[in-house]
């Protein structure tokens, strides 16, 4: 705003009583070839209503079918640069469930989110049609890397160096590993005891249980010690031959051929159930093997294709369900899957293949031909304890994903809008009276830190503030209203006061306003804090903290809800958002001495203040925001639809000779 506009400006409410307009001269605009010299934003129609947002609520959802445990998760953006703007850190339920709501530019069309899990890191996008959205990590999901700790902290870690590999002997007495992250590379061990056919691997306890013509043994992997068990005695002689499928789980041994089936303890060899199965025809059940799945379900693969078996309510029959829709054309040995749920089959002869499977639909194909024979097949499979080190606060999070691992309140650092960029206010402080349009009275540059705990609710917010103005004449100040009540706050620090205008009460909230809605004062006169020199006078990064008395949720502390107001000259001379409400200290005179219809919005649907995700490069003064920024007609017009990304760098948006464009860096 101009200089000359302050002998318009008495404090007394008697003026503002009898007077309804100031008169000012038209503001003077630069001529340009590509731009009508006489246009302005106050000649465009706006939509009834329109609030001119540039941000949008998302409510997000996430499951996952695949593997589902708890598990990091890390959700983000790609903005106009083509960087990686993150929004969210946050850790899933046991179930790999989660649910949160976050704000974000509305020109953004893909939501993207990674899950870390079992030592790897998958990836799935969204399409932002609607408010509400999902995200499913299922089978399909894109694995994109494996963990790298200093990926997700400032803290050094050590990527830990545990592999799934499978298991493997044949009817030769040889014991070997296969390493599929390595090329199946063979890794030789100390020959079994005898000869078998079939065997399951408990990690644990590195013991191999294996069968040799109904006599079970036990063989440590590790120093070739095998020891004799006993005789296997179930009802069906079929299982106690020699030649049964086997597979561990929850320390039982799962054995069965031919339609019989059996649990065994496997320290004893004890039958502890004998189990039958349904709609597995024999001709089709030769060969193969079992395993379970990470979700605990149970598969066979035979000569007929792949199986899963489901167990009863009283767990005494196996309905098989067939997966496959053709029965292999290979005979099949052994069984095992990896901790992404691959399932891994090894075939029969001299020459055994090994076999990748799609356990959903049974789909295959052959990644490695060794010249030995692969007579029965399991898997090492890495834990989630592999991958994570210490865990020195003892919050559940693990130091190598935790940003303050020394600390059990707090877990996870969450940008608005981002990490490195800031969002911005931008305000006319002519109010009641219309502007000239430039909004570059006022500017207030954020960037929101909520920082968050194991739980996902915000334990602090820490913002980082800088004021900013071309050649505002009156002496502002600044403050948010918040969306929750004052008993939440424990305290608030690094407000900036230099006049009389506000006081602040012993949480460091301003005092005299509503309990529901604190008002936070950054600053009371951006005057006094902004440095005279060059054509943007700044103010240095006001660092301001938030402490609730307890966490409080994501949802309650949405971005959206914050009511941000500047006051010009006076404390009760409130300049609101459009739609936004004042507070009680506003003086409800200022509703009627101007062009104000009532929601900070003039009648023609002209607001005094936006709030721009991204920084804001303000136009030269008196230089119409229309005439800087080529494209935010079009976005009024459309009511927000169209040209939703006005005010970014994007090719066509930006006049730069119209604006001084804020190239000012602020230290972290």
């Amino acid at each position: 705003m101009k200089t000359q506009y302050l002998k318009y400006l008495l404090p007394l409410l008697l003026f503002w009583s009898c007077t309804t307009t100031i008169n000012e001269d038209a503001p003077t605009i630069v001529d340009d070839d590509d731009q009508d010299a006489n246009s302005s934003f106050a000649d465009v129609t706006v939509p009834e209503g329109f609030n001119y947002e540039t941000n949008r609520d998302l409510h997000i959802k996430v499951t996952s079918p695949n593997y589902p445990k708890k598990s990091m998760l890390r959700l983000y953006y790609v903005d106009n640069n083509d960087q990686k703007v993150e929004i969210q850190n946050a850790v899933s339920s046991d179930e790999g469930a989660f649910l949160t709501k976050i704000t974000v530019p509305s020109y953004v069309e893909k939501l993207y989110m990674t899950k870390n899990a079992v030592g790897l890191i998958w990836e799935e996008e969204v399409d932002v049609v609607s408010n509400y959205l999902s995200f499913t990590f299922d089978e399909n999901s894109n694995v994109i890397d494996a963990f790298a700790y200093d990926q997700f902290s400032s803290n050094q870690r050590t990527k830990n160096a545990c592999e799934d590999y499978l298991v493997a002997i044949n009817g030769k007495g040889k014991a070997f590993t296969i390493h599929q992250e390595n090329d199946y590379n063979l890794v030789e061990y100390p020959d079994i005891y005898e000869k078998s056919y079939a065997m399951a691997y408990d990690q644990e306890n590195d013991i191999m249980y294996y069968d040799v013509k109904g006599n079970l043994y036990s063989h440590t992997l590790s120093t070739g010690v095998s020891v004799l068990i006993d005789t296997m005695r179930t009802i069906d002689t079929n299982l106690n031959n020699g030649y049964p499928r086997m597979t561990l789980k929850d320390g039982k041994l799962y054995i069965g051929t031919k339609g019989a089936y059996a649990i065994l303890d496997p320290a004893t060899g004890a039958v502890l159930k004998n189990i039958t199965v349904q709609n597995l025809p024999d001709n089709k059940n030769a060969g193969g093997d079992l395993v379970f799945d990470s979700k605990g379900d149970l598969y066979q693969a035979c000569s007929g294709g792949l199986y899963r078996l489901d167990m009863n309510s009283d767990t005494t029959v196996y309905t098989a369900t067939r997966i496959s829709a053709d029965n292999f054309p290979y005979y099949l040995t052994g069984v095992a899957i990896d901790r992404f749920d691959n399932i891994y089959v090894s075939t029969n002869g001299k020459n055994s293949k090994i076999i990748r499977m799609d356990k959903n639909d049974g789909s295959y194909a052959i990644v490695k031909r060794f010249t030995r024979n692969i007579n029965d097949l399991a898997a090492f499979i890495c834990s989630e304890d592999d991958f994570v080190s210490d865990d020195a606060d003892g919050d559940g999070i693990s130091d190598g994903f935790d940003e303050f691992p020394n600390d059990s309140t707090m877990a996870f650092n969450n940008f608005y809008p981002g990490r490195n960029g800031f969002g911005t206010y931008a305000f006319e402080d002519l109010y009641p009276n219309e502007g000239d349009y430039d909004f570059n009275d006022v500017i207030v540059h954020y960037r929101h830190n909520y920082i968050t705990n194991a739980r996902n609710e915000v334990v602090k917010v820490k913002t980082k503030y800088v004021a900013k103005s071309v050649k505002a004449a009156f002496n502002s100040g600044f403050g948010i209203a918040m969306p929750f009540h004052i008993d939440s706050l424990a305290s608030v620090t690094g407000s900036v006061i230099n006049t009389n205008l506000v006081s602040l009460n012993g949480k460091g909230t301003e005092t005299g306003v509503s309990d529901d809605h604190p008002v936070i004062i950054v600053f009371d006169n951006q005057n006094a804090i902004v440095k005279n020199t060059g054509d943007i006078k700044f103010s240095d990064p006001i660092d301001m903290e938030m402490v609730f008395t307890s966490p409080i949720s994501v949802e309650t502390l949405g971005f959206a809800d914050f009511n941000p107001f500047i006051f010009a000259q006076e404390r009760a001379r409130e300049i609101h958002l459009p739609g936004h409400e004042p507070t009680i200290k506003f003086n409800t005179a200022y509703r009627t001495a101007g062009v104000d219809a009532g929601d900070y919005r003039t009648g023609s649907g002209h607001p005094w203040g936006l709030s721009i995700t991204h920084k804001f490069h303000p136009p030269k003064e008196n230089i119409d925001i229309t005439i800087a920024y080529n494209n935010f007609v079009r976005f009024v017009t459309s009511n927000g639809l169209s040209f939703r990304n006005w005010y970014t760098d994007d090719e066509g948006n930006r006049n730069t000779d119209k604006m001084y464009l804020d190239l000012e860096e602020v230290e972290e």
